[in-house]
């Protein structure tokens, strides 16, 4: 795609995403048939900018907005969805604040290829309308029905817990509703200035939470990511839980209780192969699905399942939410952990997670390097290791580069079979370059 990335359009404002062509992403969605908009933005500096440019373009070809303001995107897709509306999210997730992009969802569901392809097609020839202009109304009443949607997730709790809003979106629903879940509730991550959204704080930048957690002696630290539709944790100690672990604990809980869909979750080829043998000794069968929420809520979906996410905390409750939504997720665990009397490390203390590793290397040539003879070194690696392994290489979207990822029963086989993936390629490649590190 020309504009659309995996998840929306996204990029450097007055750089690649320019005040001219959100005009014309506003005009373009004249193609989804549908007349009303709703809008809302993390708390980026960028934001009004990108929301009036776009705002100008849907009235232009008469489609009328209601501007929420700042809102997390699963606010937004939940709005979308019971509204029957386009809505509209300028945000960046979990990118630093010099980014910003455009969610577009239709109806409550991220966009097809062919409604991504449509409005790719008139954003490069903007359509000619003579007809009504659209109305702008500015509606804080739609925030509160958000609102009233989280309220009824809440359980309260004698935890202490923290919470991080990274300086985004969650910021003031999270101000509100945590509160109402814990008298011992600590808010940090929650006072944005434009500029410090995801810096140093939220589910990428766990070490302000752990440090608070532990600082405070809390029972239980909780982050999202710049938008709301991600959550991490860090237990008591301030290590970090991430979303295989958070997935393991409800999906144990759900079997429990019989009502897990099937005895089947759904996780991507990213989530570490402790997690998924610790699931099936509970009985619990795993689908895995390439990486992006998308696919993990289609596999729910294709396959009627309760739940699935990602391990970077992207998490379907398809019970509660058609989509990800970090603070539903958030209630939903501590109502979990309330009801049973327990602890997060009493759920995952026997999980043994195996190492892993994720290194990049600059190539020259992609396609070059991802052909038939590094595919068949990796499908020989799998064979010695009798698939009790798991490797990934694929070419970045962004970068001259290709990611190899290794996962393992220890440290020396995943950094002897790293190295050796990375040797092919180097003998593939003409580029000499030093490789970098994540």
């Amino acid at each position: 795609m020309k504009y659309f990335g995996t998840d929306g359009i996204r990029g450097i404002p007055n750089q690649s995403i320019t005040v001219e062509e959100c005009v014309k992403i506003g005009k373009a969605l004249y193609s989804l048939n549908n007349t009303r908009v709703i809008l809302g933005t993390d708390t980026r500096a960028s934001k009004d900018m990108l929301a009036s440019a776009i705002i100008a373009g849907c009235l232009s070809v008469g489609i009328h907005v209601d501007y929420v303001g700042v809102i997390t995107t699963p606010g937004i897709i939940y709005l979308s969805k019971i509204k029957k509306t386009i809505g509209i999210m300028i945000t960046a997730s979990h990118n630093p604040y010099q980014y910003n992009g455009i969610k577009i969802i239709n109806q409550g569901q991220k966009l097809s290829l062919q409604e991504e392809e449509a409005i790719e097609k008139l954003i490069d020839q903007p359509i000619s309308y003579f007809g009504e202009i659209g109305n702008l109304n500015y509606t804080e009443h739609y925030l509160k029905e958000y609102h009233k949607k989280l309220f009824t997730a809440i359980t309260p709790t004698d935890l202490k817990i923290a919470v991080d809003c990274a300086n985004g979106a969650t910021y003031q629903t999270a101000s509100l509703i945590f509160p109402l879940v814990s008298n011992h509730c600590i808010l940090i991550g929650n006072e944005p200035d434009g500029y410090n959204i995801n810096k140093n704080c939220g589910s990428t930048h766990l070490e302000a939470l752990s440090q608070t957690v532990v600082t405070e002696k809390c029972d239980l630290g909780i982050a999202f990511d710049g938008d709301g539709d991600r959550i991490l944790c860090v237990d008591k100690s301030g290590n970090v839980v991430d979303g295989d672990c958070i997935i393991y604990l409800l999906a144990c809980h759900y079997e429990k209780n019989k009502v897990l869909k099937n005895h089947k979750i759904a996780l991507t080829i990213m989530s570490n192969l402790g997690i998924i043998q610790s699931l099936k000794q509970k009985g619990i069968e795993v689908i895995e699905t390439r990486v992006g929420d998308k696919n993990i809520a289609d596999a729910i979906h294709t396959n009627d399942l309760l739940l699935g996410g990602e391990n970077s905390g992207h998490i379907i409750l398809s019970h509660l939410s058609s989509t990800g939504d970090g603070i539903l997720v958030a209630l939903e665990l501590i109502r979990v952990l309330e009801e049973t009397k327990t602890s997060i490390e009493d759920w995952i203390k026997d999980i043994q997670l195996y190492p892993d590793v994720l290194q990049n290397v600059i190539v020259e040539n992609k396609e070059k390097v991802m052909g038939l003879p590094l595919q068949n070194q990796i499908e020989d690696i799998k064979e010695e290791l009798h698939q009790d392994c798991k490797i990934i290489v694929r070419p970045s979207g962004t970068e001259d580069c290709i990611r190899v990822s290794v996962m393992a029963k220890t440290k020396e086989l995943v950094n002897h079979y790293k190295d050796k993936i990375i040797q092919m390629i180097r003998s593939l490649d003409s580029s000499g370059q030093q490789n970098s590190k994540i």
